[in-house]
């Protein structure tokens, strides 16, 4: 049996030949909310069967650039992707694709949840100029890895994995992916907090057997630790990678608590995301991530993420514009499996 893809846990159906419906699912939740890259690799699903199926004959099945604005926040259950063929060419066409579901259950008004313009070509036919920009990460390089062995003993020499979330009820789409981050004993002073390192295997239902395909692109760019937990909250990711000693995890437990000890929700406002190379049809196993915060300030933070392959070759690049806000924002007005009537979706 193949081994699972993105495109295996987003079934999707045709309504018609610019419509598509997605059923959003629990298990890929943060809260209450299905996770952002879990939504943005949605629309480049459907981005991809549109072209595939409405468009057969153009040859244009792949994106290659998204700006994605999330609007309200989506929900669990059935979710409506309605397409407008902005602009259909020889080599390049342009998609608008809108999400949208009921505001509350049982409406049959549907109100839009999420907004993107999808650029599709075919990355395996492209031609014209290619040139060697040397481009490598900047400082800090990446650390080496050995991934036959990180893969079977989950640790290496520099990377060892990050067994759970430090809130894995609430962030429950992140058992979808195994991380692996750069030891406690390698980071030392070049490798600032606002910088994460990480290398990944997919991991449909918590089993890492999943390979990463280009549709899984929206979701890879948007799961990892988060950068402001390492500032406010370090020492629940230390504890997790096994680098506090036992008087560390007592004196932690006297320091006051950012936000109550209550955890924060971080909803993206856009996601931009850049495609540069095809992955294989059956995927691959591994790729390296990194992420990197600018700056944090009033409540708002940026994120450039960098995803490259085992050849180190660039695979993608992404921008998010995203919130800090107190995770009872995330679930006010819902419950798990049912959304109150009284939600007001106008507000994140």
């Amino acid at each position: 049996m193949a081994a699972p893809t993105f495109a295996d846990v987003v079934p999707i159906k045709r309504i018609s030949s610019h419509q598509y419906s997605i059923s959003l699912e629990d298990e890929w939740c943060i809260g209450s909310v299905p996770n952002g890259g879990y939504v943005t690799s949605s629309f480049l699903v459907v981005a991809r069967t549109h072209m595939s199926q409405t468009h057969s004959t153009r040859s244009e099945p792949h994106p290659v650039n998204l700006h994605l604005e999330f609007l309200r926040r989506t929900s669990v259950g059935e979710a409506i992707f309605t397409v407008q063929d902005v602009k259909l060419g020889s080599r390049i066409s342009n998609l608008h694709i809108t999400l949208s579901q009921p505001k509350h259950p049982g409406d049959t008004v549907r109100e839009d949840k999420a907004q993107g313009y999808i650029t599709m070509s075919n990355i395996a036919t492209e031609e014209g100029l290619s040139l060697d920009t040397e481009y490598t990460l900047s400082s800090p390089q990446a650390l080496p890895v050995n991934l036959p062995i990180l893969g079977a003993n989950n640790l290496d020499e520099n990377y060892t994995i990050r067994p759970a979330d430090p809130f894995p009820q609430f962030r429950r789409a992140a058992q979808c992916i195994q991380i692996f981050l750069v030891r406690p004993d390698k980071r030392g002073p070049s490798r600032p907090k606002s910088i994460i390192d990480q290398w990944v295997r997919f991991s449909p239902k918590g089993v890492p057997n999943g390979r990463w395909t280009n549709d899984a692109l929206g979701f890879l760019v948007d799961m990892f630790p988060q950068i402001v937990e390492s500032y406010i909250n370090p020492e629940s990711e230390d504890a997790a990678l096994g680098a506090q000693s036992q008087q560390q995890r007592r004196d932690s437990t006297k320091k006051p608590k950012v936000n109550g000890g209550r955890p924060f929700w971080y909803p993206t406002l856009v996601l931009n995301l850049d495609v540069k190379k095809l992955l294989p049809e059956e995927g691959v196993e591994w790729l390296f991530v990194r992420v990197r915060a600018k700056a944090v300030k009033n409540g708002r933070f940026d994120l450039d993420i960098e995803v490259w392959d085992e050849t180190n070759e660039l695979v993608a690049t992404s921008t998010h514009a995203s919130l800090i806000v107190d995770a009872s924002r995330n679930i006010a007005g819902r419950s798990r499996s049912k959304t109150s009537k009284k939600n007001n979706d106008s507000k994140l």
